[in-house]
């Protein structure tokens, strides 16, 4: 029986949706949470136009579509969450 914990993969294809995971670490607050989404799960198709914080607008290469993405916590400091919408 592994132990290995899979890491999440984002997928935007729809219109909204939420991204869950959980660290082994602290986050202090949601710019951090942010920013360990950016640097671990967000995919390479996708580029920041906008980083303000907890709140980050991103554009895919292939549809010019931007999203824009709210991180937050999911109850404690070691469980997140980013939702998304698309602005075009």
């Amino acid at each position: 029986m592994s132990n290995l914990v899979q890491t999440p993969q984002l997928n935007i294809a729809d219109v909204s949706g939420s991204f869950y995971w959980e660290t082994d670490y602290f986050h202090n607050d949601n710019a951090f949470t942010m920013q360990d989404f950016i640097e671990n799960h967000l995919p390479t198709e996708f580029e920041v136009i906008l980083d303000d914080g907890s709140y980050t607008e991103v554009q895919q290469h292939a549809t010019d579509a931007i999203f824009s993405l709210d991180a937050k916590g999911n109850g404690d400091s070691f469980h997140h969450v980013v939702d998304w919408h698309v602005l075009r």
